[in-house]
């Protein structure tokens, strides 16, 4: 009771439970206002991460496309130039076929004129 009463005739005491009161408000506020700033801040942070792996997937898989878009392209010489030699070949075996059946033919004369 005495406490109390002392508190009421002290108002000087009312005020500075008040004030501690207001400060521990304060700082607790204070505190999660900071926590809330370091999870904004863990969180952007996750973002950039994320998107900085994400970049550099894409940029690995762009990589391995124009790989294999310089394989097939290779691939694609290749074969041309396969084709190419083929018909060339084709030519020159026509060639010699038609070469020996004029020789044949050169020949059988031959043996007829003797």
């Amino acid at each position: 009771m005495k406490q109390q009463e002392s508190s009421a005739s002290n108002p000087h005491s009312n005020l500075r439970e008040d004030d501690v009161q207001k400060a521990e408000a304060f700082r607790r506020a204070a505190e999660f206002s900071r926590a809330v700033s370091e999870t904004s801040r863990e969180f952007a942070e996750a973002k950039r991460e994320r998107a900085e792996r994400e970049r550099s997937a894409a940029e690995d898989s762009r990589q391995v496309t124009e790989v294999d878009r310089r394989a097939a392209e290779e691939n694609r010489r290749s074969a041309e130039e396969l084709r190419r030699v083929a018909y060339q070949t084709y030519v020159a075996v026509e060639e010699l076929r038609a070469t020996a059946e004029e020789a044949k033919s050169m020949l059988d004369e031959a043996k007829q004129a003797q």
